[in-house]
């Protein structure tokens, strides 16, 4: 359990309400709390990080992609991207167990924007090779 410094109020204050941070989790798992529900740990959170780093090598070595491939990714970066969103709602829940420092808390932000970006990369890739 994370003690919240004024440090990482302002992260939180600063990214809690921002969309930007639910931009594949709106589209793939709108309403759907499932995978939500599952996070409540640092290791939950990098099992999800993991996950689209390893999407991202395995499709960087494919050729053509197609639909199903980009919407993959997307989906492992909308899973990331909720276990991020979870870390900054829960930061100091009793029930939870995230213990971030100010500077992993950032980085894991910072993380989401690139995997964003990563995926959006893909995504043109595809439609260049169309």
């Amino acid at each position: 359990m994370g003690k919240i410094t004024p440090e990482v109020r302002v992260i939180i204050e600063k990214h809690q309400y921002n969309k930007q941070l639910r931009k594949y989790s709106d589209m793939h798992f709108f309403n759907d709390n499932s995978y939500f529900r599952r996070v409540n740990s640092n290791k939950d959170v990098e099992h999800a990080r993991a996950s689209i780093y390893n999407r991202f090598d395995q499709y960087k070595k494919v050729y053509p992609l197609v639909r199903d491939d980009i919407e993959d990714m997307e989906r492992a970066a909308a899973q990331f991207e909720i276990a991020v969103r979870k870390v900054i709602q829960n930061f100091d829940n009793p029930n939870t167990d995230f213990n971030y420092s100010v500077e992993e808390l950032q980085g894991l932000i910072d993380s989401v924007f690139e995997c964003q970006d990563k995926v959006n990369e893909a995504a043109i890739r595809k439609a260049m090779q169309d």
